[in-house]
Order: structure tokens, then sequence, then C-alpha cells
């Protein structure tokens, strides 16, 4: 007596193709179309992006600093870097940002 093979989840998807069907039409994906260009925002429009390297040490204690102060790591380095250009006698941040 022979069984019927045991049927899975999968066996109504993986299973061969029968005569009646090899002979239909064949199936043609669907043409997938792009997805619209996303568009930058104006902040990122007008900056740049730069990696910093830091230890980790520097970080944590940056990390923390920004924490208590509650504001971003972000704002802590644009302090500095406007305190570096105003020791060398260099315009400001403001001024090199301002628009005309």
């Amino acid at each position: 007596m022979s069984s019927k093979p045991r049927r899975t989840v999968l066996s109504g998807i993986v299973t061969p193709l029968t005569r009646e069907a090899s002979h239909s039409e064949p199936v043609v994906p669907a043409i997938e179309q792009d997805e619209p260009a996303r568009r930058r925002s104006a902040t990122k429009e007008s900056t740049k992006q730069q990696t910093l390297y830091l230890p980790p040490a520097v970080h944590e204690q940056l990390r923390e600093l920004a924490f208590s102060e509650r504001v971003k790591m972000h704002a802590l380095i644009m302090e500095g870097l406007d305190s570096v250009f105003r020791a060398r006698g260099l315009k400001s941040i403001a001024d090199l940002t301002r628009t005309s």
C-alpha cells in the first residue's frame, strides 16, 4: 500500500508544474517603478558632513557634558570651532553663515 506524500505548509507553493499549467500564459513580472528621489532638507543642502574621530574618553566626556547641559554634542563641537576661529583672528561661524 503506497501512502500519499505528506502535505506541508510549503507544498502549495513548491510543487512541480502540471501539464495544464505549463501551457498557460507565461507570468511576466510587474515592472518595478523607481522610488521618487528623496529631497534633501534645506539644512543638509547648506552643510557639509565631516567625520570626527575622538578617543573613547574624550567622546564619553563630551557626551556627558552634552547630557548635563541638555544640548547636542554637535552644539558643543560648533562652540569649540567658533572659539578656535576667534583665537586665530578668523571670521566667526555666525559671520560665515550669515546670508547676504
